[in-house]
C-alpha cells in the first residue's frame, strides 16, 4: 500500500483506516489520535503510522490481559494500572525498614525509573513478560536504592524518633510496635517535592497515637475510656475471635471497586454482602444465584433462597453478627457518616465475623475505617481504584429546554422532581422517574425503561447515587446543588456531587461522562467537586451508634424498668459523654417513638421493635397506623392485612407501599399478630403495579399535547 501522507481530521482518519482494511466504527478514533500525538484540530499522519499505532494498542491490550499478571508473580513489588489510550501506568512499591530487625516498613509507590520503563514498554509491545526480566529486576532494584539514598536522612531521623519512643514507654514497646506497624501498612506515600516533610509530619501523629495506645494497659484497653471503644468493640465476640483482616476498596463510582470485592466474595466458601438498599441486596442475590452458588437474601421484610445458604445478600441493618464467614463485603462504607443509618455501618465494620472484611466506598471514609481498624487491633490494607471512564464538567449550563435523550435531570425533593418531570413532558420528552418515596421494585422498573430507551430522559433525585444500572446515561444535569437534610437546606458536599455525577458515562456504554447544571450559578460547585476539591474536615468525627436489644435489656434490668424511653435516656447519658468516640444515631426520633410506644406497656423487647419499625414518622397517617398496631399487639388482637384503593392518587399509593413494607417488617418479628403477610404482599404488588402504570401513562404527552413543538433531539 502506498505511504500516503494524510491531512488529519476525524473523517480523514476514518479514510486511512478504510485503506488499511479496518472498519472505522471498530476503532476509538479519538484515542488513536492521542496515541499518535496529533494536535486537537489539524495535523498529518501516514498510513503506516496509523497501522503501527493500532498494532501497538493491540499488543498492549494483550499484555494487560495476560502478561501483567505473570509479571506480578515474578516481581510482586511492581504494580500496573490502566491509563488512557490503552497504556499502563507502572508503580514500584519501595519498602524502607524503620527497625534494625526489618520491621515497620515505610512504603512508597514510585515510578519504576527510566531504564525499567523502557524495558516494560518493550515487554508490552512484544507481549512477553519474560523479556529482559533480569535486567528489569536490576533496574527496579537501582530505582529502589535511589529512593533509599534520597530518603536516608529522613529514615535515619525516624529510626531515632522510634528508638526514643521505645525507651520512653518501656515495657509497652511490643504494643507500640504492633500499633505503628498496622498504621504504616495502611499508609503508602508517593514522591513529591515535600516528601520528607510529609512523611515526618504524618508519622508524628501516628507515633503519638501509638504511644497513647501502648500506655493503656499494654494495648488491652485499646482507645478506650469509660465506655469508649473497648467495651463497644468487645461485645462483638465472634468478630474479636477471628483476628480479622480489613481491606478497603477505595475509589469513586464506576471504578470497579465493588465488582472486584464481589469477585472475591463469590470465590470464598462462605460469605455475605451487606447492601445499603434492598434493591442492591436483590441484584447481588440474583448475581450469586447466577454463579451457581447456594445463595439467600435477607432484608427487614423478607427472606429468600436457600434455608442454609453458603452466601447471603443482606440489607446492612440485617447483618448477622454471630455466624462466622470467610469473606464479608460492606458496600458504600461512607454511609458511616449518615446520622439516620450510620449505626448499621458502625456495627458491621466493628462486628461482622469474617476473616476478610472488604469495605467499598469513597476516600471520605478512610479516616473512619483506619480508626476502626486501629481500635480493634486489626490489619488494614487500602486498595485504590480509579474511575474507568473520564468524568467531564461541561462549560455551559443545560437548561431544561435543551435536555437531550439519554440525559438525567437531578433534583432533591419529590416536588422538584415532579415539577421537572411535568416541564419535560410538556416539552415533548418521554420521561422515566426515580425518587426515594418509590419502592425498589418501581425504581428498578423505571431504570429499565430508561435503560431500554422506552423513556428518553430520566428525572430523579439522588436516589440514583447507588444501586441502579442506568446503562446508556451520558449526561447528569443538576437542577439544584443544595438539599434539605431534615434540619435545613444546605449545599451538596463535594463527595455527594461526585457520587451522583459519577453515574454518567458508565464503562462499557460511554467513552466519558458529562456533568452540567440547568443554570450558570450551579456550575462552579460542580467543577470544584469534579476537580477533586478537598472536602472541609467533618466537624464531628465520632461514630454513629444505636443501642441494640442486648444493651436495651441489660440497661432495663439495671434500672429496674420496662420504660423504653427511660432506658434510651440512660444509654444516651452513659455513652455520649464529652470525649466519647460515639454519637447517637437519630436519638431524638428514637426517644419520641419510645415515648409513644411506652403508653401500651409492652415488654421492652417488643416495645423496642415497634420503636425502630421503619415507617415515615413525619407522616401523621403512618404514625397513627403504627399506634393502632401497637395497641392491637398489647391487646393480643391480630392485625388484618392492609386495605387500600389501588386506584388512588400517586402519593396515597406510595404511602400504601411503605405501610405494607412496615407490616411485613413486623410480621417477621410478630407472626402471630401480623398474620396476613401474604395478603399484604399481594396488596404491595398491586400498589407497585398501579404506581408503575401511573408513571408510564404520564411519562409522555397525551394526544392533544403532542401538537406542542418538540424539543430538538
Amino acid at each position: 500500500m502506498a505511504r500516503n501522507r494524510i491531512h488529519l481530521t476525524t473523517d480523514i482518519l476514518a479514510d486511512a483506516l478504510h485503506r488499511l482494511g479496518i472498519a472505522a466504527a471498530a476503532v476509538d478514533r479519538e484515542a488513536l489520535r492521542r496515541a499518535l500525538g496529533l494536535p486537537e484540530q489539524d495535523g498529518f499522519v501516514e498510513d503506516a503510522a496509523v497501522a503501527a499505532a493500532l498494532r501497538d494498542g493491540d499488543a498492549r491490550r494483550a499484555f494487560t490481559e495476560g502478561g501483567v499478571a505473570a509479571l506480578r508473580l515474578a516481581l510482586p513489588a511492581l504494580r500496573a494500572e490502566p491509563a488512557r489510550d490503552g497504556a499502563l501506568a507502572w508503580h514500584l512499591r519501595v519498602s524502607l525498614p524503620l527497625l534494625d530487625d526489618g520491621r515497620l516498613d515505610l512504603r512508597l509507590d514510585a515510578p519504576p525509573g527510566e531504564a525499567a520503563a523502557e524495558i516494560l514498554e518493550e515487554m508490552a509491545l512484544g507481549n512477553d513478560p519474560a523479556w529482559r526480566l533480569d535486567d528489569l529486576r536490576a533496574a527496579l532494584a537501582e530505582t529502589a536504592a535511589g529512593f533509599a539514598r534520597t530518603l536516608h536522612r529522613t529514615v535515619a531521623r525516624l529510626r531515632d524518633q522510634i528508638r526514643d519512643d521505645l525507651h520512653e514507654i518501656g515495657a509497652d514497646a511490643p504494643t507500640y510496635i504492633a500499633h505503628l506497624d498496622r498504621s504504616l501498612r495502611a499508609r503508602v506515600f508517593t514522591p513529591s517535592p515535600n516528601l520528607a516533610h510529609a512523611i515526618l509530619d504524618t508519622l508524628k501523629t501516628v507515633r503519638t497515637r501509638a504511644k497513647v495506645v501502648a500506655r493503656e494497659e499494654s494495648g488491652r484497653r485499646r482507645l478506650r475510656d469509660r465506655v469508649g471503644f473497648g467495651s463497644y468493640i468487645d461485645k462483638f465476640v465472634p468478630a474479636r475471635r477471628l483476628n480479622r483482616r480489613i481491606v478497603f476498596h477505595m475509589g469513586p463510582t464506576n471504578s470497579g471497586k465493588t465488582y472486584a470485592a464481589l469477585e472475591m466474595l463469590a470465590k470464598a466458601p462462605t460469605g455475605t454482602y451487606l447492601a445499603p438498599l434492598r434493591l442492591l441486596a436483590l441484584e447481588n442475590y440474583e448475581a450469586l444465584l447466577e454463579r451457581g452458588l447456594r445463595a439467600g437474601m435477607v432484608t427487614g421484610e423478607e427472606i429468600l433462597g436457600e434455608p442454609d445458604p453458603s452466601h447471603t445478600a443482606r440489607t446492612i441493618e440485617t447483618a448477622d453478627l454471630r455466624r462466622p464467614v470467610e469473606v464479608a463485603v460492606i458496600d458504600e462504607i461512607q454511609m458511616l457518616s449518615d446520622p439516620d443509618r450510620g449505626w448499621a455501618w458502625t456495627n458491621a465494620l466493628f462486628g461482622i465475623p469474617a476473616r476478610t472484611v472488604i469495605v467499598c466506598g469513597s476516600d471520605d471514609a478512610l479516616s473512619h475505617v483506619r480508626r476502626a481498624a486501629e481500635a480493634a487491633g486489626e490489619s488494614l490494607d487500602v486498595v485504590t481504584f480509579v474511575r474507568k471512564t473520564p468524568l467531564v464538567a461541561l462549560g455551559e449550563p443545560v437548561p431544561l429546554e435543551s435536555v437531550q435523550p439519554g440525559d438525567a435531570v437531578v433534583a432533591f425533593s419529590r416536588r422538584a422532581v415532579h415539577e421537572n418531570r411535568e416541564a419535560l413532558v410538556a416539552a415533548g420528552r418521554s420521561v422515566a422517574t426515580i425518587y426515594g418515596a418509590l419502592s425498589p421494585e418501581v425504581r428498578r422498573a423505571e431504570a429499565r425503561r430508561f435503560r431500554d430507551r422506552e423513556a428518553e430522559v430520566l428525572v430523579t433525585t439522588d436516589a440514583i447515587g447507588m444501586g441502579l444500572n442506568l446503562g446508556p446515561l451520558k449526561r447528569v444535569i443538576f437542577s439544584a446543588v443544595a438539599k434539605w437534610d431534615g434540619t435545613a437546606t444546605r449545599p451538596l458536599t463535594n463527595p455527594e456531587i461526585r457520587q451522583i455525577a459519577g453515574r454518567a458515562g458508565r464503562f462499557g456504554h460511554q467513552d466519558e461522562g458529562h456533568v452540567s447544571a440547568t443554570d450558570d450559578a450551579s456550575l462552579g460547585p460542580i467543577r470544584d467537586a469534579l476537580a477533586g476539591a478537598p472536602t472541609a474536615p467533618a466537624a464531628d468525627t465520632r461514630f454513629y451508634v444505636r443501642p441494640d436489644l442486648i444493651a436495651i435489656e441489660a440497661a432495663a434490668a439495671e434500672l429496674g424498668t420496662d420504660a423504653l424511653a427511660e432506658v434510651l435516656t440512660h444509654f444516651s447519658r452513659a455513652t455520649f459523654y464529652d470525649g466519647s468516640p460515639f454519637q447517637p444515631s437519630a436519638m431524638e426520633e428514637a426517644l419520641e417513638a419510645a415515648r409513644a410506644v411506652d403508653k401500651a406497656h409492652l415488654p421492652i423487647r417488643e416495645a423496642f421493635a415497634f420503636a425502630v419499625c421503619p415507617i415515615d414518622r413525619r407522616d401523621p397517617a403512618s404514625t397513627a397506623m403504627l399506634d393502632r398496631w401497637v395497641q392491637a399487639r398489647a391487646a393480643g388482637a391480630p392485625v388484618a392485612a392492609l386495605r387500600a384503593n389501588v386506584g388512588g392518587e400517586l402519593e396515597y399509593l406510595e404511602r400504601t407501599v411503605k405501610l405494607a413494607a412496615a407490616y411485613l417488617w413486623l410480621a417477621r418479628r410478630f407472626p402471630d399478630t401480623f398474620d396476613e403477610a401474604e395478603a399484604t404482599k399481594l396488596l404491595r404488588g398491586r400498589a407497585n403495579a398501579a404506581i408503575e402504570q401511573t408513571l408510564r401513562e404520564t411519562a409522555s404527552c397525551n394526544l392533544a399535547a403532542r401538537t406542542r413543538p418538540r424539543v430538538p433531539a
